[in-house]
């Protein structure tokens, strides 16, 4: 009995005892999918990756596919570049000092990507990860970047002190500097001269963009200066700019006349408390008394002399082509046509610029906000509308009294606050209370939709469409057929629970299928049919830059794109 009641006593003091404070993950436990799971879906994994996160609040922003590349973004402000066909991180690169931001989309063109943290936009060789400039945009950017071949496109918010909404500033990319290559030589050497022989070093044509910090230099010369007298050594009255007294730094007083050899000791401007004459030391009690301004209210004409004489070596910038402020708000990142940049605002309105002068070329009044931003392809632009209607707008043509050419105009239903995924016959029209819908690129028609709670197309083949729903599950739809050809319902064919991988990315690019979890955790799936082993490009490209320049103005343009079939 006794054993008893001590085993009793026991077990109430254990459960009495606080429990250990249990850590909590606040990450998924996403894993990559089974095997056999995939299988049932016809899928196989391509390659897996792992994105470094740091501390419990990092995790994975950005997800984006760019031509051949994936590029990813954390919380942190860590950019990594990721060969999109393998998975190898190809470069990374720390933006900031490891705090915590916001992170925009990024946007490259074929030699540079560009990616705004904070207040500074950063441009980076897509392949190498090199910086090639940093800028300070004066005021952090609001949505994502555009770019093209020619210069880069920043929706930034307003200046202090002004009233107003967004402004749209442009920036050219610096020029690029041309390394000459080795002259030819003669075809017998004996015969060469030296000058014929002599090339120009690459690295003295880079001293002249690029900043010097951190550059050494082995090439001494082969011959020096004489040495110095005791006169020579001696301090110069008049300076090189025309200065007829030397530094304030090497002065020992600065009372005129201004002489090096005075045995009169004065203090260092350095430690006066004013800049009036005559200088005088403050006592201990009259420290914080003040009775001239400081050294930061030096007149304007003043301070640009002190920029002037600043010989410190510059980095690239890149020159500011435009500005254009607008009395509304920018919603979504800039989408550019060859000769236009597009804006849509909260004002119901889509306003398109032109990209050399900034005028104002084709101004539409929407009968609703668009819910997202506009789906691309060639010169078309497929814009939602928060009415559920969707719209094709041909983006070469339009005017400012006539507004922008609309091709068809469709009623899907449901809010459209997700942007439309375009192949090239079809259109995806997505977002809340209307699922997934099949559209014609040609004329809008309605060819087959899926339930509501499915409303995310993440990629897509020849045959089939993948889809997430809102629990997280992975779908599979056909492409083009529906399963009830009567109400045009689509159901799905297969379906995954993929709930693990919580961050959206969506590939515009090829048929490749990413996944991607906050823990960093990134999985490349694709069809197992042997005819999609290389990336098949299911999506077309948008015609953002102009066209060449026709060099036989008589031939025909082989150049110029096709114009679309409508």
């Amino acid at each position: 009995m006794w054993h008893r009641s001590a085993a009793a006593a026991i077990l109430l003091t254990a459960l009495a005892r606080p429990a250990p404070a249990q850590v909590n993950n606040v990450y998924s436990r996403a894993v990559p999918p089974d095997k056999t799971a995939l299988e049932r879906l016809n899928l196989k994994i391509e390659w897996t990756a792992n994105i470094p996160v740091e501390g419990r609040r990092d995790s994975l922003t950005q997800v984006q596919t760019i031509g051949d590349q994936i590029f990813v973004q954390t919380r942190t402000g860590l950019l990594v570049a990721l060969d999109a066909r393998t998975g190898q991180v190809q470069w990374f690169v720390q933006l900031g000092n490891g705090s915590y931001a916001n992170s925009y989309p990024v946007a490259a063109n074929s030699k540079f990507v560009f990616v705004a943290h904070v207040t500074r936009l950063h441009a980076f060789h897509r392949y190498t990860g090199v910086a090639e400039f940093v800028a300070d945009l004066e005021s952090p950017p609001t949505t994502g970047l555009a770019a093209d071949e020619s210069g880069v496109y920043c929706v930034l918010g307003m200046r202090t002190g002004n009233s107003g909404g967004h402004r749209i500033s442009v920036f050219n990319l610096p020029n690029p500097i041309p390394i000459p290559s080795a002259p030819q030589g003669p075809a017998d050497p004996t015969k060469a001269k030296p000058a014929d022989l002599r090339a120009v070093n690459p690295v003295d044509d880079l001293m002249k963009r690029y900043s010097p910090e951190s550059v050494f230099r082995t090439n001494l010369p082969e011959t020096f200066d004489p040495p110095k007298t005791a006169a020579a050594l001696e301090a110069p009255i008049g300076g090189f700019t025309a200065s007829r007294s030397p530094s304030v730094s090497v002065l020992p007083r600065v009372t005129p006349p201004y002489t090096l050899n005075n045995p009169v000791d004065t203090p260092s401007l350095a430690v006066l408390s004013s800049l009036r004459q005559p200088y005088r030391l403050r006592n201990d009690f009259q420290r914080d008394i003040q009775q001239t301004p400081s050294l930061g209210v030096i007149p304007p004409s003043v301070a640009a002399s002190l920029a002037l004489s600043d010989l410190r070596p510059k980095t690239v910038q890149p020159p500011l082509r435009w500005e254009y402020a607008f009395t509304s708000r920018i919603l979504f990142p800039l989408y550019l046509t060859p000769f236009r940049v597009w804006a849509v605002t909260d004002a119901k309105v889509l306003t398109a610029l032109n990209k050399t002068d900034r005028k104002v070329e084709v101004f539409q009044q929407l009968p609703d906000q668009v819910g997202a931003m506009p789906g691309r392809a060639g010169l078309y632009s497929y814009v939602p509308l928060s009415s559920g209607y969707l719209i094709a707008i041909d983006g070469s043509s339009g005017t400012v009294q006539g507004g922008a050419n609309v091709v068809w105009r469709t009623a899907v239903g449901g809010i459209g606050n997700r942007t439309p995924f375009v192949t090239d016959k079809h259109v995806y029209y997505q977002g809340d209370n209307s699922g997934v819908v099949c559209l014609t690129r040609k004329d809008g028609e309605i060819l087959w939709r899926s339930d509501s709670d499915a409303d995310q197309l993440i990629a897509a083949n020849e045959e089939f469409v993948y889809v997430r729903d809102r629990q997280g599950r992975f779908l599979v739809y056909d492409a083009v057929r529906p399963t009830n050809p009567k109400t045009k319902r689509s159901a799905p064919l297969a379906g995954l629970n993929l709930a693990e991988f919580d961050v959206p990315v969506v590939n515009t690019e090829t048929d490749r299928i990413y996944l991607a979890a906050d823990n960093g955790l990134i999985v490349c799936l694709r069809d197992m049919n042997p005819k999609y082993a290389r990336p098949v490009q299911v999506c077309p490209p948008a015609a953002i830059n102009p066209p060449p320049r026709n060099l036989n103005p008589g031939g025909p343009k082989k150049d110029a794109p096709e114009p679309e079939k409508k």
